[in-house]
């Protein structure tokens, strides 16, 4: 019996952390928030003044000087990251979105390094390992060992690096336009058609969810019910169960056939607004790094500077030994 106990206690904990975690981003954020997510809103703080590829160089700076430091320098660029929202458009919608994935974040990289770290990578950064309950010999054989207290430990740590890179790159998308983004990625010497096809994927991402939404409520309407069978018998079960994958899978085919209308259309336009007809390309608007961004390239640097000298003093990336 108690085999059978430890299995189930070991499957448990193994699928408590990803349910937990897609539970928590698609309950509050949902459809409309996705779609929200990648919509532009135009503003007029400094955020929206800064040069789309300062933006990305922050990013950048912040994300590696993140992996080569102390965990709690993370948490600091976490923290200044988020207070930045404070300076976009609708600042309580865009944390909607960007909190609920950051705890995500959290939620499901302490819960993965809790139960997959090797406890010999524990003992050699915390000096012990203290596991709640070992899992069976057949999980630890494809790396799951048990719950660790210094595995979350350990997770969180990682958490804040991996959280760094998101609010930055979230910081971006809610403050530069899409066109913007396109301008400033072929100054930068990034092919045309890398950058409009990161273009076109980051524009339909929102008109993909949209459609799906709608074609779902479209269903709704016409009278389908996507609540479970409300009779005891398996046969009841059974056929709803059967007539639920018969409409997702005509709700899917309905979506694949609009995105693949929407990409005839976008390669359209392209065409006929002469796209790569010439080597390069004019706009109306011309990028210009301005005083501001002389600003925030200089505090860029400046942290870049102080991540090295920190990295190389003892403040590397430790683990917190709790």
């Amino acid at each position: 019996m108690e085999p059978v106990i430890s299995w189930i206690l070991a499957l448990t904990t193994i699928f408590i952390g990803p349910v937990v975690t897609i539970y928590l981003i698609w309950a509050v954020i949902g459809f409309r928030g996705y779609i929200s997510l990648f919509q532009f809103v135009e503003g007029k703080s400094f955020l929206y003044k800064i040069d789309p590829r300062t933006k990305i160089l922050l990013a950048v700076v912040l994300t590696v000087v993140a992996a080569m430091t102390i965990w709690w320098i993370s948490a600091i660029f976490v923290a200044a990251l988020l207070l930045l929202y404070l300076w976009t458009t609708d600042p309580v919608a865009k944390y909607r979105i960007v909190l609920p994935l950051s705890l995500a974040t959290f939620i499901g990289t302490a819960w993965t390094e809790g139960i997959f770290t090797p406890p010999e990578t524990i003992a050699l950064l915390f000096g012990r390992d203290t596991f709640l309950f070992l899992f069976p010999a057949a999980f630890q054989a494809i790396g799951a060992y048990g719950f660790s207290v210094q595995g979350i430990f350990y997770g969180l740590q990682i958490s804040f690096r991996a959280t760094t890179g998101i609010a930055s790159g979230f910081l971006l998308v809610f403050t530069s336009s899409p066109a913007e983004i396109l301008n400033s990625l072929e100054k930068s010497k990034v092919p045309i058609e890398i950058g409009f096809g990161l273009l076109v994927g980051i524009t339909s991402i929102p008109k993909i969810l949209e459609a799906t939404v709608n074609i779902t409520d479209a269903a709704r309407v016409r009278g389908f019910d996507f609540r479970p069978a409300s009779g005891s018998s398996i046969s009841s079960y059974g056929k709803r169960f059967i007539e639920q994958i018969r409409i997702v899978i005509l709700i899917l085919m309905s979506v694949i056939i609009w995105t693949l209308q929407g990409a005839q259309n976008v390669a359209t336009s392209a065409d006929i607004r002469g796209f790569r007809a010439f080597p390069k390309r004019t706009y109306y608007n011309e990028p210009k790094l301005k005083r501001i961004d002389v600003i925030a390239v200089i505090i860029i640097i400046a942290i870049l500077a102080i991540g090295i000298y920190l990295s190389g003093t003892g403040f590397g990336p430790l683990a917190y030994n709790p």
